[in-house]
């Protein structure tokens, strides 16, 4: 069966984890500038009060993400069962032979489980985060010490390793999103969603392997810009919007 096309359940959901993931990084960033010491020559990451404020507001993500998603698979569960299940094949070819253009794209059980997918991809992604962040955190630490005991090491070096292996960080959780678009692709027949992650993950390994780390100035704070983070970061907020109107815009019912 298939559910009224004014119903946007997926794209609201996967819109509403932007929109948090937007609110996240807002408060993030602005805690960063009040904690952080200028004068500090070491990364954020290595800040116990910035690192306990992340942890915190990862948990809250997930916690909110686990809350969106349920509620919309709800949602959703409320309007198939207004129809007993045994008559759901049915009504759903009776909807195909008479609704003709104000027929949802797709069925109701095809959106339950991108709802599925996409909230599983979602957690997931942010419970990787906090693990690679932790090996992460700790790989600096540990490079930090040796770059302390050594004394031919230069500062250069050490941002060379930094934006070397600071994509690692997130590889396997923009992939996991990216992997999200494409099934999504899949499902809708869309060549259009495939591209733009293939373009995406395009960019990032080129950033990954080529761009180097830029220093800029804000309020008298020094602040390094690792271009894998400001793609993954982009994918996961503007990019996780422009995918929610894209499904609402161009697909009934979605």
């Amino acid at each position: 069966m298939y559910i009224s096309v004014k119903k946007h359940i997926l794209s609201r959901a996967i819109l509403s984890v932007a929109i948090i993931k937007i609110f996240a990084a807002l408060i993030e960033g602005a805690i960063r500038i009040l904690l952080s010491n200028g004068s500090s020559t070491s990364p954020n990451m290595l800040d116990s009060m910035l690192w306990t404020c992340q942890i915190i507001s990862s948990v809250l993500q997930i916690l909110i993400i686990f809350f969106i998603f349920y509620l919309s698979w709800k949602q959703l569960w409320h309007y198939m069962n207004l129809i007993p299940e045994d008559d759901q094949n049915e009504i759903g070819l009776l909807q195909q032979e008479y609704l003709g253009k104000n027929l949802a794209t797709l069925s109701a059980s095809s959106v339950s489980r991108l709802l599925q997918l996409w909230a599983v991809i979602f957690i997931c992604a942010e419970l990787i985060y906090d693990f690679t962040s932790i090996m992460y955190r700790r790989f600096i630490a540990i490079l930090m010490s040796i770059f302390d005991q050594a004394s031919d090491l230069t500062d250069s070096t050490f941002i060379l390793l930094y934006n070397m292996t600071h994509g690692f960080k997130y590889i396997e959780i923009l992939v996991a999103i990216l992997l999200g678009i494409v099934m999504t692709g899949i499902f809708l027949n869309d060549k259009y969603l495939k591209i733009a992650s293939l373009i995406i993950l395009v960019l990032f390994l080129f950033s990954f392997s080529i761009l180097q780390m830029q220093t800029v100035y804000l309020m008298g704070h020094e602040i390094g810009i690792v271009w894998t983070s400001i793609i993954y970061h982009f994918t996961e907020t503007l990019g996780l919007i422009l995918l929610s109107a894209y499904l609402s815009k161009r697909y009934k019912g979605l």
